[in-house]
């Protein structure tokens, strides 16, 4: 369960009278392509760099600079209480200066990455951003516009653990197999003569 801001659900329940505008934070840690050390960036949905306080999973505070102008755009995050994979698709310009740094200037595939959520009412935040999810990017794509159009670049971000839930392990369980992870391994040196032998439990 999710335990909201007090000042968020006041603006929330307020919406209606007193509008209200939805605020996304965007924050990756990727591998750079040149030095290949981890380096991290902030997004957030309007148009100024700031520094700003979000919580930590750990569920401590953080100050990080996120960069604006770069028409960030968060799909709604669905929160569910079983294992459904639900995969964020994150959104962003393709001209500006911060996301074609992501994007070329570093690997973003398996890069850890964080969103946070507040909203934006009367020129201030309601709340401290709020996490909501915490992924790698399993896939990420550049839409490059024809004349006139409109391109964008989409990353997709899904649940780490739910990603290591649903891989397929390729290991196998044959001799041969358990030798390449360690040398001397005979668990299974006569796995291949057992499964074709039948053997009869019980008597006549």
């Amino acid at each position: 369960m999710q335990t909201l801001h007090p000042g968020l659900i006041t603006a929330q329940r307020a919406a209606r009278d007193e509008g209200i505008a939805p605020v996304s934070f965007f924050w990756i840690a990727a591998k750079n392509r040149t030095t290949g050390a981890i380096e991290t960036m902030g997004l957030w949905t309007g148009d100024q760099d700031i520094p700003v306080n979000v919580q930590t999973p750990e569920g401590g505070l953080e100050t990080r600079i996120y960069l604006g102008g770069t028409n960030l755009s968060v799909d709604t995050i669905q929160l569910v209480a079983d294992l459904t994979d639900n995969p964020v698709t994150v959104s962003m310009s393709q001209i500006a200066d911060a996301t074609q740094q992501l994007v070329r200037g570093y690997d973003v595939r398996l890069a850890y990455c964080e969103i946070h959520s507040t909203s934006w009412v009367r020129g201030e935040f309601a709340s401290p951003p709020q996490l909501q999810t915490v992924g790698i990017v399993d896939d990420s794509d550049v839409e490059t516009p024809s004349a006139g159009g409109t391109g964008a670049i989409s990353l997709i971000v899904r649940s780490e653990l739910m990603t290591q839930l649903m891989a397929i392990n390729p290991a196998k369980s044959s001799d041969s197999h358990q030798k390449r992870r360690q040398a001397g391994d005979r668990f299974s040196e006569y796995s291949g003569a057992i499964r074709a032998r039948k053997v009869q439990w019980r008597k006549d």
